[in-house]
């Protein structure tokens, strides 16, 4: 009798259990959309560091381009309308390291068409500097046209921090001359060039910490092309450019203009597969010629 009794009870209390668990369900099914995947589901396809690398570089980035942004508004024309294109490269390149920590790597035909906005801003700004080389401001322009190449670091691989100094080198070339020239007669290009180069130094460092051997993707992500034009940041069509020029050295008197004109740049994003070969037989700038080495030039 005992047993029978033990039985009864052990039923009775199996189908309480049961009963809860479908009044759970119901309310669960209740509260989430049929077409909405649930929180866990979500959270399961993004990754955590991916995620930190994204905001970090807004934090970083972000404040740096719009000092730039400010102080090419002072010195105005030219100068201010180039800034814009710089404003332009970092929303878009953004958006970019932003699909990187939801996304699976891209096959090698799919990121020219993910890289075109920032490949239009790059070339953008080197086509207004080519467009204007009787004004007083070309090494202003032309400081912008050669470091905005830095931004290419997320299809450089597997080098990119070495690859983001080299191009702020480059830069360098320019903003000596900006600071000879401008020095003792503007304040306001003095702190010009030095909201240039911060960005590129800045980038340096975030590179090294979150991308140190090239662009981390999430793979355990969505299609970064379906994500991408969800977006609206991908372009229609891919754009085909040549490969990186040269590197000017810092002891040639006046700047050799590229053959490929202003979308020589932008050619940095076309060769995807060189990485670290991408910056290859550049020729670095003098020593003697760094201003954050020599701050008396």
């Amino acid at each position: 009798m005992t047993n029978t009794n033990d039985l009864q009870s052990l039923l009775k209390r199996i189908e309480k259990a049961t009963a809860r668990l479908e009044d759970l369900a119901a309310k669960r099914s209740e509260t989430t959309k049929p077409d909405e995947p649930s929180k866990a589901s979500t959270d399961a396809s993004v990754d955590v560091e991916d995620s930190k690398a994204a905001l970090e570089y807004e934090r970083a980035i972000k404040p740096l381009v719009e000092h730039f942004v400010s102080c090419s508004a002072k010195i105005g024309g030219l100068v201010s309308d180039q800034a814009q294109f710089v404003q332009q490269l970092y929303t878009a390149q953004h958006d970019f390291v932003r699909l990187a920590g939801t996304c699976k790597q891209p096959s090698p035909s799919q990121l020219p068409t993910l890289l075109g906005a920032q490949q239009s801003a790059i070339q953008s700004a080197c086509a207004l500097k080519d467009a204007n080389r009787s004004s007083e401001y070309f090494d202003n322009l032309s400081a912008v046209a050669e470091g905005v190449a830095a931004f290419g670091w997320v299809a450089v691989a597997p080098t990119p921090v070495p690859y983001v100094n080299d191009m702020k080198e480059s830069a360098e070339f320019y903003t000596n001359r900006v600071l000879r020239k401008w020095r003792e007669s503007d304040p306001n290009q003095v702190e010009w060039v030095k909201a240039l180069l911060s960005i590129f130094r800045e980038l340096a460092v975030y590179v090294k910490q979150f991308h140190t051997t090239g662009l981390v993707w999430n793979p355990k992500g969505g299609d970064a092309e379906a994500a991408a034009k969800a977006l609206g940041n991908a372009d229609s069509a891919p754009v085909s450019t040549p490969p990186a020029p040269q590197l000017p050295s810092a002891t040639q008197n006046e700047p050799q203009a590229s053959s490929a004109g202003g979308s020589t740049r932008g050619a940095l994003f076309a060769d995807l597969n060189r990485g670290g070969g991408v910056t290859t037989g550049l020729r670095k700038v003098d020593t003697t010629q760094m201003t954050h080495k020599n701050p008396s030039l």
